[in-house]
Parts: structure tokens; sequence; C-alpha cells
């Protein structure tokens, strides 16, 4: 009986090798094209990640991108005011050059008259990134944003030029004294038909600081509409403006029925009655710290309600805040 063969010396009888062929189209695609895209698209990924970097600390990458006429031009002035809005950027919001470019465009686009959504988007987040500078350069073309109205659709962008002016002003006020048109457009804007107009303007005007301004906060306690003498109060508060602790203690009611009625998601209605106890609870504090003499006995009792009621933990810890600092003032 011979052994079996040992396969490592079988081999196929000459003339027999298996047959030489060229690559398959699929093999060479496999091998060489795929990989090659593999490498590509890295390369595309690093060098787009390197963009965003280089853009990132770089602003005049923004304005390019900002000045080239598409669609896609606002997410640019959207992205550089969030940067704008970080504490590392400081030196940037004291850039008067790129201040005046953003106004500058900012001046053009409203020139333009244009109303399509990426055209005012693009308004809004300019109104809104030259809200974040520190420098005097921003506050004409805002000015121009707040007054412009041709159509219904500008309002929005109205109302973001107004909150812009709000920020800029915060802290700045002792610069501004020869500046009046800010304080006339914000007095005519707290009268305007459009609530929402009228109650950012309250928060503008708080921050304006002036008598004037003061003086039509403490008429804007008496507005009909609750968002607008609720920014009034709290405005007035922070200022220790006893006149405050009617409309705050409204602010304070638990259910806020009035001010969350226009929600339409139950989700947004628990949302913004939250928000509105949260910011008159704080009000509440600074207008207790600020005015030792005031009577605060109706916020007492609003608070002493809010603090024994089943509202979110952080409503109740901030009750019992302002409860304790009405105590310790004796």
């Amino acid at each position: 009986m011979s052994s079996p063969a040992d396969p490592r010396n079988t081999f196929p009888p000459e003339g027999r090798l298996p047959p030489v062929e060229p690559p398959s189209a699929g093999f060479i695609v496999q091998l060489f094209v795929i990989p090659a895209l593999i490498v590509i698209i890295m390369f595309m990924l690093g060098a787009g990640i390197k963009w965003l970097v280089d853009r990132g600390s770089d602003p005049a990458a923004y304005v390019e991108a900002i000045e080239r006429d598409n669609a896609a031009r606002w997410q640019a002035a959207h992205d550089l005011a969030d940067m704008l809005r970080k504490s590392q950027n400081e030196p940037m919001k004291r850039d008067p050059r790129l201040a005046s470019q953003l106004g500058d465009i900012l001046r053009r686009q409203i020139d333009s008259g244009r109303m399509d959504e990426e055209s005012l988007k693009l308004r809004i987040y300019l109104c809104h990134a030259l809200g974040e500078f520190t420098v005097p350069e921003v506050v004409d073309p805002l000015l121009l944003a707040a007054r412009t109205q041709r159509a219904q659709e500008e309002n929005v962008v109205r109302f973001s030029a107004l909150k812009a002016l709000a920020v800029f002003l915060s802290g700045r006020t002792e610069a501004l004294a020869e500046r009046p048109q800010i304080e006339e457009l914000l007095l005519k804007s707290s009268r305007d038909e459009q609530p929402l107009i009228r109650s950012t303007a309250a928060f503008a005007l708080g921050a304006l600081g002036t008598t004037q301004a003061t003086a039509r906060l403490r008429q804007m306690l008496g507005d009909g509409y609750p968002d607008v003498r609720f920014n009034a109060a709290t405005t007035l508060a922070r200022h220790g403006d006893a006149r405050a602790v009617d409309v705050l203690a409204e602010m304070l009611e638990p259910g806020q029925a009035e001010a969350i009625e226009y929600e339409q998601e139950a989700g947004a209605r628990e949302s913004k009655r939250d928000l509105i106890l949260v910011n008159a609870l704080r009000a509440s504090r600074e207008l207790a710290d600020k005015s030792p003499d005031a009577d605060l006995d109706e916020l007492r009792r609003a608070a002493t309600t809010l603090s024994r009621s089943d509202l979110p933990a952080g409503i109740r810890v901030l009750a019992d805040e302002l409860l304790i600092e009405l105590k310790n003032r004796g």
C-alpha cells in the first residue's frame, strides 16, 4: 500500500499551470480607485477641518464668506455672531474695521430691499453680530435696521436690531451721550403697534438708563401685553425702582395663564411660564437688595406660595432664596 503523497511535493503536471489572466476592471477599481477615493475624501475632510479652524481664528474669512452672493452666506453671519459671544474673542469686539465692514454689508442688504428668506436671515444674523461689538461703528447700521420697515417680513429684522442695540448699550451709556437718536428710536419703538417690538424696546430702554427711558418704562408697566409690562418691571426692579412691585407680583403667579395663552405647544407653555417666574424671582431679589426700605410684602406672599408649590425644584429654590433675602432686610 503506497503512502499518501506529500501535498508539499504535489505540483500540477507541466503544461497545466493556472493561466495568467489580466486583472479585471472590478479588481482594478477595488485595488486602486477605491483607496484613492478614500485618500481624496480624507484629504478633503482634513482640508475642510483646517478651513473651519482657520476661519474660526480669522474674521476676514467670515467677511469674505458673507460677501459672497449665495444662499448660504447667512450661515457665516450666524457663525460669526456665535464666535463673537465667546469670551476669548474679546479683541474682535473692539475691532472698528471689522465692525465697519459688517455694518456696510448690513446697509447694502437693507438698500437692496430683498425679502427672500435667506436675505432676511442674513440681516438678522448681521444684527446679532454687530450687537456683540463694543465700538460705536455699529450704532448707525443698527439704527437703520431698526427703523426700516417696508414690508411685514422686516419686523423680525427690526426686532433683531433693537435686541442688538440693547446688548450693545449694556454698560456703555457713558460713551453715547452725543447719540440722542438712540433714545429717540427706543422711545418711538416703545409705542410701536407690534408687542414684540415694544417688549424689546423695554429691554433696550433699561440698558440705556436715561431719565426719559426710566420714565417711559414706568408708563409701560400698564401696557396691555404681558411681555411688555413684564420686561418693563424686571428692568425697573434691577434699577431699584419699587414701582415695579405690582407687576412683579403678577409675574410670580404660578399659572401665568394670560402670558402663555398664545403658545401652541404644552412644552412651550411650561417653558415660558418657568422663564417668567425665574426672571421675576431674580428681579425681586435685586429690588430687595437695592431698595431696602421698599414695601415688598406682596412679593413675600407670592414667593411663599411658589416655595410651597409643586413647580420645578429650581423655581422653589429661587423662591426660598428670595424669602431669605426679604427676611434679612428686617
